[in-house]
């Protein structure tokens, strides 16, 4: 009979029933080192990128409500350009100066007095002082010959003119000896 040879294990080899507890150990160890590596190193780092998302989600909430307020403060700067064009305009255009503005003024009162038959040579022109805020007063005396209507329409037409022009008094006479009243 033959014997069957006898099976021996080589020395320097890895038998996993019996190394298992020491596999399991080593698993354990690499295991609690990944841990300590995550809590030391990367878990900081998620906090803080965390913490930055935050910090760009809220710098981005301002910046937008800083472009609404700008654009506002935009359209509000353009507005006041607007107006102070218009206050330029009214001031430089509308009420002038005694210099600037005194022959326009006079010639459009001629034309209206003229439109309803005045003679405008009577008009008296004498400077009534300074009105304030850059305004030059003076006043114009017309006689005016005609009926309630015509004067009536005449106020109307001088205080629809585009310069400021104010209608202050109106003295009425008698009428003239055979003349209508």
């Amino acid at each position: 009979m033959s014997r069957a040879p006898k099976r021996t294990r080589p020395s320097g080899r890895f038998d996993l029933r019996e190394n298992l507890w020491r596999i399991s150990a080593v698993l354990g160890a690499l295991l609690l080192l990944d841990l300590g590596f995550y809590l030391l190193f990367n878990l900081p780092r998620v906090r803080s990128l965390h913490g930055l998302e935050e910090g760009r989600n809220s710098a981005a909430r301002n910046l937008r409500g800083t472009q609404a307020r700008c654009e506002q403060m935009r359209q509000k700067l353009s507005q006041f350009d607007e107006q102070t064009g218009k206050l330029d305009d009214f001031y430089t255009n509308v009420l002038g100066t005694q210099v600037d503005r005194m022959t326009t003024i006079q010639k459009e009162v001629r034309s209206i007095a003229t439109e309803f038959h005045i003679d405008p040579r009577v008009d008296r022109l004498r400077l009534a002082g300074d009105g304030g805020a850059g305004m030059t007063l003076f006043q114009i005396t017309i006689p005016l010959v005609g009926g309630y209507p015509n004067l009536r329409q005449f106020i109307n037409r001088i205080e629809s003119s585009k310069h400021l022009l104010i209608v202050d008094s109106v003295e009425l006479t008698g009428a003239r000896e055979g003349g209508p009243c």
